[in-house]
């Protein structure tokens, strides 16, 4: 059974748009936050605890590698952002504080919720009016 989840995740993955791997960034990081903000001790479960920031951490570096920086000050702000989780998921790893992982988790949440709108602006647009430069430079990410 674990086998074929498995391949059905790498399928979903192999085959998805941007935006589509945007959201599956995000949803993994929020996962493993929750993960980490279900734990009654993390100091007792300290390799889980720390295994979970980490995949967090991993999402985060997934989006700032799939940032195109040419797009300007939206890029540049995000990028920012992204790496101020970083640093937080450090923290929160070097001082074992789940509220690090909280204050992430919301972000990543909020951000979650931007992103859906603006992947499904972006599409809807695409099928009203053909793809211009303009257009396709509001979309921050490399695709």
């Amino acid at each position: 059974m674990n086998q074929g989840y498995s391949a059905y995740r790498t399928a979903n993955v192999e085959t998805a748009d941007k935006g589509k791997l945007i959201i599956i960034c995000y949803d993994v990081a929020i996962k493993h936050g929750h993960h980490v903000l279900e734990m009654e001790n993390p100091r007792a479960n300290l390799e889980q605890y720390v295994k979970h920031v980490y995949k967090m951490q991993d999402a985060v570096n997934e989006l700032i590698s799939a940032l195109n920086m040419d797009v300007g000050e939206i890029a540049v702000n995000l990028y920012r952002l992204y790496d101020y989780m970083i640093y937080r998921l450090t923290q929160a790893v070097v001082k074992v504080e789940p509220d690090y992982v909280r204050e992430i988790t919301e972000m990543m949440t909020d951000l979650r919720s931007a992103w859906k709108v603006a992947i499904q602006n972006v599409k809807v647009a695409k099928v009203e009016t053909p793809v211009t430069a303009h257009t396709a430079k509001t979309f921050a990410f490399n695709g």
